[in-house]
């Protein structure tokens, strides 16, 4: 008695380049959304370092206008 049938073979010969074919598909994917998911820190970043400057610019600007207005109610005096 064979151990498989020829048409076992033939089935597990599918499943394996099936998985093989599966296997390859999900590799590519993943490396696309690595690729996306890196090019999306970066963004990230940058737009993190643009609040930060937005948020250090804004200070300045209520600083200057606090002291704009300190002149102001000093001048009033």
């Amino acid at each position: 008695m064979e151990l498989f049938a020829d048409h076992k073979l033939v089935e597990l010969e599918e499943k394996i380049e099936m998985l093989l074919k599966n296997y390859k598909a999900l590799k590519e994917e993943n490396e696309k959304y690595q690729e996306k998911f890196k090019a999306l820190e970066a963004e990230n970043r940058e737009l993190k370092e643009k609040v930060t400057s937005m948020k250090n610019e804004k200070d300045l600007i209520i600083e200057k206008i606090g002291a704009i207005i300190e002149k102001i109610s000093l001048a009033q005096r």
